[in-house]
């Protein structure tokens, strides 16, 4: 007889696990908080930093559905702009070429 095998586990990406999602200066906890090094969020750097949590931001839309990732853009919105609006730009861009678009609100 064959193993059969086993149920596959429904897999989950956690907000806390995205790169964008931590304690905000304050202490409460932000859905769009940004490094605290400048220096990372200026010229090219801000460009590639935007980017990199648009894919972030994708990779959940991907697991945990676009209902997930909408919610999570509602939340997004309401914390920007942010201290580095290149960074901003970069992410909005990014997510809009793949269909995410900012809510009317």
């Amino acid at each position: 007889m064959a193993p059969t095998p086993s149920q596959p586990k429904p897999t989950h990406l956690p907000l806390a696990k995205l790169p964008f999602v931590g304690l905000r200066r304050d202490g409460a906890l932000g859905y769009w908080v940004m490094p605290q090094d400048g220096d990372l969020a200026a010229g090219a750097a801000a460009v590639a930093l935007g980017r990199t949590y648009a894919a972030w931001f994708l990779l959940y839309a991907e697991i945990n559905g676009r209902a997930a990732a909408r919610t999570l853009m509602d939340s997004i919105e309401r914390e920007m702009p942010s201290r580095y609006p290149a960074v901003d730009r970069a992410f909005l861009r990014e997510i809009a070429s793949q269909g995410f678009s900012q809510s009317a609100a």
